[in-house]
């Protein structure tokens, strides 16, 4: 009897997992979580699940997370209904009632799931629970985990244009992530992906990362989404130095924006402030 094959996703917001999770189900037949309250199919199972367990997490840049054991309790609980998982019993459920919720879950979604959650990747306390689990369950459950990697430029824009996220937050954000994708590399046999190689083959050398065949070539990747910061003359954010060491070691050059940097930097401020004025008023 085959095992079940469950591909994890890690990656920061805005780096393409999306895209990733619509080509592995159209084209390789994965299922996903068809339940779940959040955008693009996204569980954040395993941050909840810490914040269930009491681990440490860091708040991240315009988001719930971390949630309060409470609240992601109640999530987790209405999740695993949802989706016909195992329930979390009790008023504190262990580690071990937690791994077999998600077990059950893979078992739901058999004989291919993927899973992607970019809020997975910022705190090591969740990837500390996947790799636990992978390890407990790597007899039982083929297990492949993709780390996969943008521009940081390219995910700072996206974050900046589509939601007006402040420029540095979200830029410590893709190093802490990204530093920790390198960090856990060895310990969860994480595949490196960049999104970039990803549209420009279309995908092509997945069934290598895979080691699966795919069932159709129905999806394509949108190569207009590419480097759309070199391209808008109204951006123009400085990294610091330690993102473009790390940017360069997944091979990343060209990191110069186009606005004067002194506008940039009245704009970006001023732009901040009124969206935060906003969220604060309402």
């Amino acid at each position: 009897m085959n095992k079940p094959y469950h591909c994890i996703i890690l990656s920061t917001k805005s780096a393409g997992s999306s895209a990733l999770q619509k080509y592995l189900v159209q084209n390789f037949g994965f299922n996903m979580t068809t339940e779940t309250m959040h955008h693009e199919n996204e569980t954040l199972f395993w941050t909840k699940a810490a914040s269930v367990l009491g681990l440490q997490q860091q708040k991240m840049h315009r988001s719930q997370v971390p949630y309060s054991s409470t609240k992601a309790l109640d999530s987790l609980r209405q999740f695993c209904k949802a989706n016909n998982a195992d329930a979390l019993q009790g008023g504190c459920p262990t580690k071990g009632s937690i791994f077999s919720c998600y077990k059950s879950l893979i078992a739901q979604y058999q004989p291919r799931f993927v899973e992607k959650s970019p809020h997975h990747l910022y705190n090591e306390s969740n990837l500390d629970l996947i790799r636990e689990f992978i390890s407990q369950f790597k007899d039982e459950i083929d297990f492949k985990v993709i780390g996969l990697v943008r521009h940081p430029l390219s995910v700072i824009y996206s974050g900046w244009d589509r939601w007006k996220y402040d420029c540095g937050k979200f830029e410590k954000e893709w190093f802490i992530s990204n530093r920790n994708l390198l960090d856990y590399k060895q310990d969860l046999a994480i595949d490196l992906v960049r999104y970039e190689d990803l549209v420009e083959e279309n995908g092509a050398f997945m069934h290598r990362v895979l080691g699966l065949e795919p069932v159709s070539d129905d999806f394509a990747f949108r190569r207009s989404s590419l480097e759309k910061w070199k391209s808008d003359e109204k951006f123009g954010h400085t990294m610091r130095d330690e993102t473009v060491k790390l940017a360069e070691k997944f091979g990343y050059a060209n990191f110069e924006t186009a606005e004067d940097k002194l506008t940039w930097k009245i704009k970006d401020i001023s732009t901040y402030a009124s969206v935060e004025l906003k969220r604060f008023l309402r």
